[in-house]
């Protein structure tokens, strides 16, 4: 079945694409690829605007814009109680679950 909801949702490109693997991934992982490289918030951030000096002007003021919401997003989260991070919690099962 899944097959037939591939025919039906994807094109062949991307149903070629996806059998396929991605270009540069060898079949056999290797052994540094087994435990992820640790970067320092810096870094990763000098990395991240290096790769976006590379994107059309209007996208990557698009993800900055997104980051900047985001991070507001996670110091509103990080100043919650735990008993207000509980509530919410809950609130946002019942409202995604339909109860549960």
């Amino acid at each position: 079945m899944l097959g037939w909801l591939s025919r039906l949702v994807l094109d062949k490109r991307a149903r070629e694409a996806l059998k396929r693997p991605a270009p540069g991934v060898s079949a056999r992982p290797k052994a540094a690829a087994s435990r992820p490289r640790e970067r320092d918030p810096a870094t990763a951030l000098a990395e991240a605007e290096e790769r976006m000096k590379r994107l059309p002007p209007e996208k990557a003021q698009l993800i900055r814009s997104a980051m900047l919401v985001h991070r507001a997003r996670q110091s509103v989260l990080a100043e919650l109680s735990d008993d207000e991070r509980a509530r919410l919690e809950q609130v946002a099962r019942k409202a995604l679950l339909g109860g549960g």
